[in-house]
């Protein structure tokens, strides 16, 4: 079956025209996507950090204790 075209398709040549809905729609999800990456990055820092806290200041060690009783 042939699909009618809107007038929207017949004056921009089969693309749609950007209107104001989709660009902000656009730049929401662009900010929403990198808010997002920013805080998995913060997350995982935060964690690697307190990684290293339970080496470096032998706290593992505690919990064995705790782990025998």
């Amino acid at each position: 079956m042939i699909r009618l075209l809107s007038k929207k398709q017949i004056y921009t040549e089969g693309g749609y025209m950007l209107d104001s809905n989709n660009i902000l729609i656009g730049v929401l999800g662009l900010m929403g996507g990198m808010f997002g990456m920013m805080l998995s990055f913060y997350i995982l820092l935060s964690l690697i950090q307190w990684v290293s806290d339970v080496v470096d200041e032998k706290r593992w060690l505690v919990w064995i204790e705790w782990l025998r009783w």
